[in-house]
């Protein structure tokens, strides 16, 4: 069972690669191919994978598309550079002797007059990178990565079309039903979710609690969700909803924060704040942050409950100090929680967020949510380096992953979309491109950006590179770059990363 659980995952972790990394790296390379094309840029090869070369796909034009026998990547060679960088004047001489000889053999494709031509009667129509002015050069250098965010763009609008996730109602989930409960005798089963009540759905877990407060009906029909399955199924019941009481129920707990010093605990029901019981109400959670608030830097009690092993009640008093100032996200306690609240039959009914299904927008909103979600990910990125400061992101979870890593995230995915529909696994290639473009355009030797940057010091110069120096300076660059990515890959193997 392992062995074939294990085997599942390498599977879908190879699809994965293939329906990620494979075409986003070749939309990335069409990039550079079609920008070479609209500036004049001579391509000799377009190579799929790295070489030893496999066999040639097809020529276009002047361009021999081939593949190769290492999958993890692709190439354009344009006149004047190899896959290192540029090439010297004689290498150039020979690309365009090669070029040359390539068109000798398609004289029944071309004219005569674009024969003549590109077998050099107008010279000028052969074109290497280092021939081209320094703009063109930097729109053939960054096209590449502008092909991934216009990708990432297109797959953000379709899974718009397709449809977004959209709060339809809230949710109500049934915790706690004891002997005597309105529930006790009916299908309905702890963990199970309310989502109607009398066939109408309710905003929010507020809005579910005020409609037991003001119900006045004979009987009352709730429509639930089995929490295993989804089914969903009605109760029909007499109601009796007196005696409200309000808790908090704690869910997570942050370390080193005040709450994990005193001893809060997952799962610990909160009843009394300051001695006095929560003030009935289905939005328990907003009354703690108030109060919590109000005694930030001072000491407060809170009576919780815990449930025990041997299905015994223990109910205890802490006394604690709210922050002052919370790190981002972890509030003045540092607890995770949500808003409880129970009936005078011991009934207990919990928060359980909103019930969401997927809405299909129309083209303008397609469009707004495209450019939106694009624009927020640009920031969440550059975001990463002053959170790593501050400490709001650990290095852990920002750690950079090999195509190993990528691949086994894309698998869990990949799963997922099998039941949840295809927006999740086209979200996750658009942000893949998105990194993928932004990678490639960091000023590293190699890579498109470090390319970039002699570009720039040509303009400053006034004069390019000596090209053997460039491309030497571009070896150590990718030699380093080999380096970091095998490092990455047993980092990744040790330790994959997962959605989680």
């Amino acid at each position: 069972m392992i062995f074939s659980a294990a085997g599942n995952d390498i599977i879908l972790a190879v699809l994965a690669f293939g329906i990620i990394l494979i075409p986003a790296i070749i939309i990335h390379e069409l990039g550079h191919f079609f920008a070479a094309k609209l500036v004049g840029i001579n391509v000799l090869e377009f190579g799929i994978g790295f070489p030893p070369r496999l066999g040639r796909l097809f020529m276009w034009g002047e361009t021999e598309f081939t593949i190769n026998w290492l999958p993890i990547g692709g190439f354009v060679r344009p006149l004047g550079e190899d896959m290192i960088g540029p090439a010297a004047d004689d290498k150039v001489k020979r690309d365009r002797e090669t070029l040359e000889e390539r068109f000798d053999h398609y004289d029944g494709r071309l004219t005569e007059r674009e024969q003549l031509r590109l077998r050099g009667v107008n010279e000028h129509r052969m074109m290497s990178v280092n021939e081209a002015p320094p703009l063109a050069r930097i729109f053939f250098m960054a096209a590449g990565a502008l092909a991934n965010f216009g990708t990432a763009m297109i797959l953000f609008f379709i899974v718009a079309l397709i449809g977004l996730p959209t709060d339809v109602g809230g949710l109500a989930q049934l915790v706690a039903i004891p002997d005597g409960s309105l529930f006790a005798d009916s299908p309905a089963k702890v963990g199970d979710a309310i989502e109607l009540v009398n066939g109408e759905r309710f905003d929010d877990f507020e809005a579910f609690y005020e409609i037991l407060e003001s119900y006045s009906g004979d009987t009352i029909t709730f429509s639930l969700l089995r929490q295993e399955t989804g089914e969903p199924y009605t109760v029909t019941l007499r109601p009796g909803f007196e005696q409200r009481r309000a808790f908090v129920q704690v869910v997570g707990v942050q370390e080193e924060s005040p709450a994990f010093r005193v001893g809060i605990q997952p799962g610990d029901l909160l009843t009394h704040i300051n001695s006095a019981l929560i003030p009935a109400t289905g939005d328990a959670v907003a009354v703690l942050r108030e109060i919590t608030r109000e005694y930030e830097g001072r000491v407060m009690s809170l009576t919780f409950l815990r449930d025990l092993d041997d299905r015994e009640r223990l109910q205890f008093d802490i006394r604690v100090v709210p922050r002052v100032n919370p790190p981002a996200g972890e509030g003045r306690l540092g607890v995770a929680i949500r808003s409880q609240f129970g009936l005078g039959d011991e009934t207990r009914f919990a928060n359980a967020g909103y019930r969401t299904e997927l809405i299909p927008q129309g083209i303008s909103a397609a469009i707004s949510h495209s450019l939106r979600t694009t624009r927020t990910t640009f920031e969440l990125i550059a975001s990463i380096p002053g959170r790593l400061l501050d400490g709001s992101l650990s290095g852990k979870d920002a750690r950079p992953i090999s195509i190993i890593g990528i691949s086994k995230i894309g698998g869990e995915f990949l799963q997922r979309s099998l039941q949840e529909g295809p927006g999740l696994m086209l979200n996750f290639i658009a942000l893949i491109s998105i990194f993928l473009g932004i990678s490639n355009l960091l000023p590293i030797p190699a890579l498109d950006g470090g390319r970039i940057v002699f570009v720039l010091l040509e303009i400053l110069r006034g004069k390019p590179m000596n090209p053997r120096i460039e491309a030497r300076i571009h070896q150590i660059g990718i030699l380093l770059l080999l380096v970091l990515g095998v490092i990455i890959m047993v980092i990744d193997l040790l330790d994959p990363p997962s959605i989680t």
